[in-house]
Protein backbone atom coordinates (compact mmCIF):
# COMPACT_ATOMS: atom_id res chain seq x y z
CA UNK A 1 0.00 0.00 0.00
CA UNK A 2 1.77 1.73 2.91
CA UNK A 3 4.25 2.64 -2.15
CA UNK A 4 2.49 3.24 1.16
CA UNK A 5 2.95 1.81 4.73
CA UNK A 6 0.76 0.80 8.61
CA UNK A 7 -0.62 1.59 8.96
CA UNK A 8 -1.00 1.09 5.81
CA UNK A 9 -4.52 1.33 6.70
CA UNK A 10 -5.10 3.58 3.72
CA UNK A 11 -5.71 0.25 2.18
CA UNK A 12 -7.53 -1.24 5.07
CA UNK A 13 -11.10 -0.13 4.36
CA UNK A 14 -14.10 -1.25 6.35
CA UNK A 15 -14.07 -4.96 7.11
CA UNK A 16 -17.22 -6.98 6.49
CA UNK A 17 -18.07 -9.37 9.26
CA UNK A 18 -19.04 -12.45 7.34
CA UNK A 19 -20.72 -14.69 9.87
CA UNK A 20 -18.20 -17.51 9.76
CA UNK A 21 -17.08 -18.41 13.26
CA UNK A 22 -13.95 -20.13 14.50
CA UNK A 23 -13.00 -20.56 18.13
CA UNK A 24 -9.71 -22.45 18.07
CA UNK A 25 -7.67 -23.34 21.15
CA UNK A 26 -7.09 -20.66 23.76
CA UNK A 27 -3.53 -19.39 24.00
CA UNK A 28 -1.62 -21.48 26.49
CA UNK A 29 -4.55 -23.85 26.96
CA UNK A 30 -4.21 -27.48 27.96
CA UNK A 31 -4.94 -28.62 24.41
CA UNK A 32 -2.24 -26.29 23.04
CA UNK A 33 0.26 -27.49 25.66
CA UNK A 34 -0.50 -31.13 24.95
CA UNK A 35 -0.04 -30.62 21.23
CA UNK A 36 3.27 -28.89 21.85
CA UNK A 37 4.50 -31.69 24.09
CA UNK A 38 3.55 -34.29 21.53
CA UNK A 39 5.44 -32.47 18.79
CA UNK A 40 8.48 -31.74 20.92
CA UNK A 41 8.00 -27.97 20.69
CA UNK A 42 8.81 -25.97 23.82
CA UNK A 43 6.22 -23.21 24.01
CA UNK A 44 7.57 -21.60 27.18
CA UNK A 45 9.66 -18.85 25.56
CA UNK A 46 7.23 -17.93 22.79
CA UNK A 47 4.29 -17.90 25.19
CA UNK A 48 6.12 -15.38 27.37
CA UNK A 49 6.81 -13.17 24.36
CA UNK A 50 3.18 -13.41 23.33
CA UNK A 51 1.78 -12.70 26.80
CA UNK A 52 4.16 -9.78 27.34
CA UNK A 53 2.89 -8.25 24.08
CA UNK A 54 -0.67 -8.30 25.44
CA UNK A 55 0.23 -5.96 28.31
CA UNK A 56 -1.00 -2.37 28.43
CA UNK A 57 1.81 -0.11 27.14
CA UNK A 58 3.26 2.52 29.45
CA UNK A 59 5.08 5.68 28.46
CA UNK A 60 8.85 5.88 28.76
CA UNK A 61 10.72 8.96 27.50
CA UNK A 62 12.03 8.30 23.97
CA UNK A 63 14.97 10.63 24.56
CA UNK A 64 16.28 13.54 26.61
CA UNK A 65 14.14 16.50 27.61
CA UNK A 66 14.55 19.77 25.71
CA UNK A 67 13.16 23.30 25.60
CA UNK A 68 10.39 23.19 23.01
CA UNK A 69 9.62 26.88 23.54
CA UNK A 70 12.34 27.55 20.96
CA UNK A 71 9.99 26.11 18.34
CA UNK A 72 7.09 28.39 19.27
CA UNK A 73 5.66 30.23 16.26
CA UNK A 74 7.41 28.07 13.69
CA UNK A 75 5.51 26.36 10.88
CA UNK A 76 4.97 22.65 10.28
CA UNK A 77 3.50 21.56 6.95
CA UNK A 78 1.88 18.16 7.48
CA UNK A 79 1.20 15.79 4.56
CA UNK A 80 -0.66 12.62 5.60
CA UNK A 81 -0.68 9.45 3.57
CA UNK A 82 -4.40 9.95 2.96
CA UNK A 83 -6.92 12.22 4.59
CA UNK A 84 -9.61 9.69 3.70
CA UNK A 85 -8.08 6.94 5.82
CA UNK A 86 -9.31 6.62 9.41
CA UNK A 87 -5.96 5.54 10.84
CA UNK A 88 -4.08 8.44 9.25
CA UNK A 89 -6.85 10.88 10.12
CA UNK A 90 -6.63 9.95 13.81
CA UNK A 91 -2.84 10.33 13.81
CA UNK A 92 -3.19 13.69 12.06
CA UNK A 93 -5.67 14.95 14.63
CA UNK A 94 -3.34 13.91 17.46
CA UNK A 95 -0.39 15.63 15.79
CA UNK A 96 -2.37 18.83 15.41
CA UNK A 97 -3.24 18.78 19.13
CA UNK A 98 0.38 18.10 20.05
CA UNK A 99 1.78 20.88 17.84
CA UNK A 100 -0.75 23.41 19.04
CA UNK A 101 0.01 22.59 22.67
CA UNK A 102 3.62 23.59 21.97
CA UNK A 103 2.60 26.85 20.25
CA UNK A 104 3.65 25.65 16.81
CA UNK A 105 1.64 26.49 13.70
CA UNK A 106 0.63 23.41 11.72
CA UNK A 107 -0.96 23.22 8.28
CA UNK A 108 -2.47 19.89 7.19
CA UNK A 109 -2.42 19.22 3.47
CA UNK A 110 -5.57 17.24 2.75
CA UNK A 111 -5.23 14.63 0.02
CA UNK A 112 -6.64 11.32 -1.18
CA UNK A 113 -3.43 9.32 -1.10
CA UNK A 114 -2.26 9.96 -4.66
CA UNK A 115 1.50 10.41 -5.22
CA UNK A 116 0.79 13.41 -7.44
CA UNK A 117 -0.93 15.04 -4.46
CA UNK A 118 2.08 14.40 -2.22
CA UNK A 119 4.28 16.09 -4.83
CA UNK A 120 1.91 19.04 -4.94
CA UNK A 121 1.91 19.20 -1.15
CA UNK A 122 5.70 19.25 -1.01
CA UNK A 123 5.85 22.03 -3.59
CA UNK A 124 3.25 24.01 -1.65
CA UNK A 125 5.20 23.62 1.59
CA UNK A 126 8.35 24.88 -0.09
CA UNK A 127 6.58 27.86 -1.66
CA UNK A 128 5.01 28.76 1.68
CA UNK A 129 8.43 28.61 3.35
CA UNK A 130 7.48 26.09 5.99
CA UNK A 131 10.09 25.38 8.66
CA UNK A 132 9.51 21.63 8.62
CA UNK A 133 7.53 19.08 6.60
CA UNK A 134 6.09 15.91 8.11
CA UNK A 135 5.29 13.07 5.69
CA UNK A 136 2.86 11.24 7.96
CA UNK A 137 1.85 7.63 7.62
CA UNK A 138 4.12 6.77 4.74
CA UNK A 139 3.96 8.93 1.64
CA UNK A 140 6.69 7.04 -0.16
CA UNK A 141 10.01 8.89 -0.02
CA UNK A 142 11.19 6.98 -3.11
CA UNK A 143 8.57 8.89 -5.11
CA UNK A 144 9.46 12.28 -3.60
CA UNK A 145 13.25 12.47 -3.86
CA UNK A 146 13.37 15.66 -6.02
CA UNK A 147 10.94 17.42 -3.71
CA UNK A 148 12.73 16.28 -0.53
CA UNK A 149 16.04 17.46 -1.93
CA UNK A 150 14.49 20.79 -2.95
CA UNK A 151 13.14 21.24 0.57
CA UNK A 152 16.57 20.59 2.04
CA UNK A 153 18.14 23.18 -0.28
CA UNK A 154 15.48 25.64 0.91
CA UNK A 155 16.43 24.98 4.53
CA UNK A 156 13.26 23.00 5.27
CA UNK A 157 13.65 19.80 7.30
CA UNK A 158 11.64 16.77 6.14
CA UNK A 159 10.57 14.04 8.56
CA UNK A 160 9.21 10.69 7.31
CA UNK A 161 6.93 8.77 9.67
CA UNK A 162 5.54 5.25 9.82
CA UNK A 163 7.08 4.08 6.57
CA UNK A 164 10.33 2.46 7.66
CA UNK A 165 10.79 -0.23 10.25
CA UNK A 166 12.79 0.71 13.34
CA UNK A 167 15.59 -1.60 12.17
CA UNK A 168 15.88 0.21 8.84
CA UNK A 169 16.25 3.83 9.98
CA UNK A 170 20.00 4.18 9.40
CA UNK A 171 19.78 2.55 5.98
CA UNK A 172 16.87 4.77 4.95
CA UNK A 173 18.65 7.96 6.03
CA UNK A 174 21.71 6.88 4.08
CA UNK A 175 19.59 6.12 1.02
CA UNK A 176 17.62 9.39 1.25
CA UNK A 177 20.04 12.01 2.62
CA UNK A 178 17.45 14.74 2.09
CA UNK A 179 15.52 13.44 5.09
CA UNK A 180 16.26 15.15 8.40
CA UNK A 181 14.80 12.36 10.53
CA UNK A 182 12.49 9.37 10.65
CA UNK A 183 9.79 8.27 13.06
CA UNK A 184 9.81 4.52 12.45
CA UNK A 185 7.17 1.86 12.93
CA UNK A 186 7.42 -1.60 14.48
CA UNK A 187 6.46 -3.35 11.25
CA UNK A 188 8.75 -6.35 11.61
CA UNK A 189 7.76 -6.82 15.24
CA UNK A 190 4.18 -6.98 13.97
CA UNK A 191 5.20 -9.84 11.67
CA UNK A 192 6.90 -11.70 14.51
CA UNK A 193 3.94 -11.23 16.85
CA UNK A 194 1.55 -12.67 14.25
CA UNK A 195 3.75 -15.76 14.19
CA UNK A 196 3.90 -15.89 18.00
CA UNK A 197 0.12 -15.82 18.14
CA UNK A 198 -0.20 -18.63 15.62
CA UNK A 199 2.41 -20.76 17.40
CA UNK A 200 0.85 -20.35 20.84
CA UNK A 201 -2.75 -20.81 19.72
CA UNK A 202 -1.94 -23.89 17.60
CA UNK A 203 0.26 -25.58 20.17
CA UNK A 204 3.28 -25.20 17.92
CA UNK A 205 1.73 -26.66 14.77
CA UNK A 206 1.31 -23.96 12.14
CA UNK A 207 0.67 -24.44 8.44
CA UNK A 208 0.17 -20.87 7.27
CA UNK A 209 -0.74 -19.17 4.04
CA UNK A 210 0.86 -15.72 4.27
CA UNK A 211 -0.43 -13.03 1.91
CA UNK A 212 1.90 -10.14 1.20
CA UNK A 213 2.05 -7.08 -1.10
CA UNK A 214 5.69 -6.62 -1.91
CA UNK A 215 5.32 -3.25 -3.63
CA UNK A 216 4.56 -1.79 -0.20
CA UNK A 217 7.89 -0.87 1.39
CA UNK A 218 7.79 -2.86 4.66
CA UNK A 219 5.77 -5.83 3.41
CA UNK A 220 8.64 -8.15 2.50
CA UNK A 221 10.27 -7.54 5.86
CA UNK A 222 7.05 -8.31 7.72
CA UNK A 223 6.69 -11.58 5.82
CA UNK A 224 10.30 -12.50 6.56
CA UNK A 225 9.86 -11.70 10.26
CA UNK A 226 6.88 -14.09 10.37
CA UNK A 227 8.90 -16.83 8.68
CA UNK A 228 11.92 -16.27 10.93
CA UNK A 229 9.79 -16.54 14.07
CA UNK A 230 8.40 -19.90 12.98
CA UNK A 231 11.94 -21.10 12.26
CA UNK A 232 13.04 -19.94 15.69
CA UNK A 233 10.35 -21.58 17.80
CA UNK A 234 8.95 -24.52 15.83
CA UNK A 235 11.17 -25.32 12.85
CA UNK A 236 10.08 -28.95 12.61
CA UNK A 237 6.34 -28.46 13.03
CA UNK A 238 5.59 -25.05 11.49
CA UNK A 239 5.68 -23.93 7.89
CA UNK A 240 4.48 -21.06 5.75
CA UNK A 241 3.68 -20.56 2.08
CA UNK A 242 3.94 -16.91 1.05
CA UNK A 243 1.98 -15.50 -1.89
CA UNK A 244 2.29 -11.97 -3.22
CA UNK A 245 -0.91 -10.13 -4.16
CA UNK A 246 -0.49 -6.49 -5.23
CA UNK A 247 -2.49 -3.94 -3.31
CA UNK A 248 -4.61 -3.04 -6.31
CA UNK A 249 -5.67 -6.69 -6.65
CA UNK A 250 -6.74 -7.35 -3.07
CA UNK A 251 -10.48 -7.29 -3.71
CA UNK A 252 -10.36 -9.32 -6.90
CA UNK A 253 -7.64 -11.87 -6.14
CA UNK A 254 -7.49 -12.55 -2.41
CA UNK A 255 -10.81 -14.47 -2.11
CA UNK A 256 -9.98 -16.80 -4.99
CA UNK A 257 -6.37 -17.27 -3.90
CA UNK A 258 -7.46 -18.21 -0.39
CA UNK A 259 -10.23 -20.50 -1.59
CA UNK A 260 -7.93 -22.37 -3.98
CA UNK A 261 -5.17 -22.77 -1.39
CA UNK A 262 -7.51 -24.10 1.29
CA UNK A 263 -9.11 -26.61 -1.05
CA UNK A 264 -5.72 -27.72 -2.37
CA UNK A 265 -4.22 -28.13 1.14
CA UNK A 266 -6.77 -29.06 3.83
CA UNK A 267 -4.01 -28.96 6.48
CA UNK A 268 -3.67 -25.16 6.32
CA UNK A 269 -4.84 -23.76 9.65
CA UNK A 270 -3.78 -20.09 9.43
CA UNK A 271 -4.21 -17.41 6.79
CA UNK A 272 -2.08 -14.41 7.70
CA UNK A 273 -2.43 -10.96 6.07
CA UNK A 274 0.61 -8.72 5.90
CA UNK A 275 -1.80 -5.87 6.81
CA UNK A 276 -5.15 -6.45 8.42
CA UNK A 277 -6.95 -4.55 5.64
CA UNK A 278 -6.81 -7.85 3.74
CA UNK A 279 -8.98 -9.58 6.33
CA UNK A 280 -12.34 -8.91 4.73
CA UNK A 281 -11.19 -10.56 1.51
CA UNK A 282 -9.62 -13.46 3.37
CA UNK A 283 -12.92 -14.02 5.19
CA UNK A 284 -14.73 -14.22 1.86
CA UNK A 285 -12.29 -16.83 0.56
CA UNK A 286 -12.51 -18.88 3.74
CA UNK A 287 -16.31 -18.87 3.56
CA UNK A 288 -16.27 -19.87 -0.12
CA UNK A 289 -13.94 -22.77 0.63
CA UNK A 290 -16.12 -24.10 3.43
CA UNK A 291 -13.13 -23.99 5.82
CA UNK A 292 -14.52 -21.62 8.46
CA UNK A 293 -14.29 -24.29 11.15
CA UNK A 294 -10.50 -24.70 10.84
CA UNK A 295 -9.02 -21.41 9.66
CA UNK A 296 -7.68 -18.71 11.98
CA UNK A 297 -6.29 -15.26 11.21
CA UNK A 298 -3.58 -13.51 13.21
CA UNK A 299 -3.26 -9.93 12.01
CA UNK A 300 -1.33 -6.68 12.36
CA UNK A 301 -2.67 -3.10 12.43
CA UNK A 302 -5.46 -3.06 15.02
CA UNK A 303 -8.15 -1.81 12.64
CA UNK A 304 -11.42 -1.46 14.56
CA UNK A 305 -13.46 -3.62 12.20
CA UNK A 306 -10.93 -6.45 12.49
CA UNK A 307 -10.94 -6.17 16.28
CA UNK A 308 -14.71 -6.45 16.08
CA UNK A 309 -14.32 -9.71 14.12
CA UNK A 310 -12.07 -10.90 16.94
CA UNK A 311 -14.74 -10.00 19.48
CA UNK A 312 -17.30 -11.98 17.51
CA UNK A 313 -14.95 -14.98 17.14
CA UNK A 314 -15.21 -14.56 13.38
CA UNK A 315 -11.98 -16.21 12.11
CA UNK A 316 -9.66 -13.58 13.71
CA UNK A 317 -7.87 -14.80 16.84
CA UNK A 318 -5.46 -11.89 17.36
CA UNK A 319 -4.56 -8.45 16.02
CA UNK A 320 -1.53 -6.35 16.97
CA UNK A 321 -2.42 -2.66 16.97
CA UNK A 322 -0.85 0.74 17.52
CA UNK A 323 -2.18 3.74 19.53
CA UNK A 324 -2.88 6.54 17.06
CA UNK A 325 -2.71 9.30 19.69
CA UNK A 326 0.74 8.10 20.71
CA UNK A 327 1.92 7.99 17.09
CA UNK A 328 0.77 11.57 16.56
CA UNK A 329 2.67 12.83 19.60
CA UNK A 330 5.77 10.88 18.54
CA UNK A 331 5.67 12.61 15.15
CA UNK A 332 5.57 16.02 16.79
CA UNK A 333 8.22 15.13 19.37
CA UNK A 334 10.68 14.49 16.55
CA UNK A 335 9.56 17.66 14.74
CA UNK A 336 9.90 19.83 17.85
CA UNK A 337 13.40 18.56 18.51
CA UNK A 338 14.50 19.67 15.05
CA UNK A 339 12.67 23.00 15.26
CA UNK A 340 14.22 23.64 18.69
CA UNK A 341 17.72 23.11 17.36
CA UNK A 342 18.46 19.79 19.10
CA UNK A 343 19.42 16.54 17.43
CA UNK A 344 16.55 14.32 16.30
CA UNK A 345 16.24 10.92 17.91
CA UNK A 346 17.60 7.85 16.20
CA UNK A 347 14.21 6.30 16.92
CA UNK A 348 10.96 7.16 18.63
CA UNK A 349 9.60 4.53 21.01
CA UNK A 350 6.03 3.69 20.11
CA UNK A 351 4.29 0.48 21.17
CA UNK A 352 2.43 -2.43 19.67
CA UNK A 353 -0.18 -4.31 21.68
CA UNK A 354 -1.61 -7.71 20.79
CA UNK A 355 -5.33 -8.09 21.27
CA UNK A 356 -6.93 -11.49 21.59
CA UNK A 357 -10.03 -12.85 23.33
CA UNK A 358 -8.49 -12.17 26.75
CA UNK A 359 -8.12 -8.39 26.37
CA UNK A 360 -9.98 -7.18 23.26
CA UNK A 361 -12.89 -5.96 25.41
CA UNK A 362 -10.54 -3.18 26.57
CA UNK A 363 -10.77 -1.74 23.04
CA UNK A 364 -14.48 -1.01 23.61
CA UNK A 365 -17.73 -2.83 22.88
CA UNK A 366 -17.72 -2.80 19.93
CA UNK A 367 -14.02 -2.13 19.49
CA UNK A 368 -12.91 1.30 18.32
CA UNK A 369 -9.59 2.42 16.88
CA UNK A 370 -8.45 4.60 19.79
CA UNK A 371 -9.12 2.42 22.83
CA UNK A 372 -7.22 -0.39 24.51
CA UNK A 373 -3.81 1.22 24.98
CA UNK A 374 -4.01 2.32 28.58
CA UNK A 375 -3.86 5.84 30.01
CA UNK A 376 -3.58 8.18 27.03
CA UNK A 377 -3.34 11.27 29.24
CA UNK A 378 -0.28 9.83 30.98
CA UNK A 379 1.44 9.50 27.60
CA UNK A 380 0.50 13.08 26.65
CA UNK A 381 1.74 14.40 30.00
CA UNK A 382 4.97 12.47 29.51
CA UNK A 383 5.68 14.14 26.18
CA UNK A 384 4.75 17.61 27.51
CA UNK A 385 7.14 17.14 30.38
CA UNK A 386 9.89 16.32 27.90
CA UNK A 387 9.08 19.51 26.04
CA UNK A 388 9.19 21.68 29.17
CA UNK A 389 5.43 22.24 29.06
CA UNK A 390 4.35 20.12 32.02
Amino acid sequence: MKPLSRNLTLFVGAVLVLGACSKGPTAGSASGSSAAAASGVDLTAVTKVYNDAKAVPTFTPPGPAFDASKARGKKIFYIPLSSADVFDSLITQASVRAAQSAGVNITVYANQGQPSEWVQGMNTAISQKADLIVLEGAPDTALLVPQIDAAKRAGIAVVSTHLYDSSYVSAALAKYPGLAAIVPANHYLGGALMADSAIVNSGGKVNALFLTSNEVQPAAGIAQAFKDELAKYCPATCKVNTQNIPLTDWATKIPGTVQSALIRDPSINYVVPVFDGMTQYIAAGVTQSGASNRIHVSAYNGTASVLQMLQRKNIVVSDAGEPTEWLGYADIDQALRILSGVSPLATEKTPLRIFDSSNVSEAGQPAVQTKGYGDTQSMIDGYKKLWGLG
